[in-house]
């Protein structure tokens, strides 16, 4: 699965999912990153998300390939 970095950390795959990423503060108001994901076509606005870019890629190719 190949996946474009886009700008604004976005990425998309040949499939149409995409990984967004975010910047949050947590209760201690500490910058915490989390990756949000969508399915390609999916109606909800996310899929899941996780805490790094590799584990959100994993996620979606799983996903994926267990659809197929």
């Amino acid at each position: 699965m190949n996946w474009t970095k886009l700008p604004d950390n976005w990425w998309c795959n040949e499939f149409g999912d995409q990984i967004h990423r975010y910047e949050i503060l947590d209760d201690e108001d500490r910058c915490q990153t989390e990756y949000h994901l969508r399915h390609a076509g999916e109606r909800l606005p996310w899929s899941g998300k996780t805490h790094t870019l590799a584990e959100a890629q994993r996620q979606l190719e799983h996903s994926r390939m267990s659809m197929t």
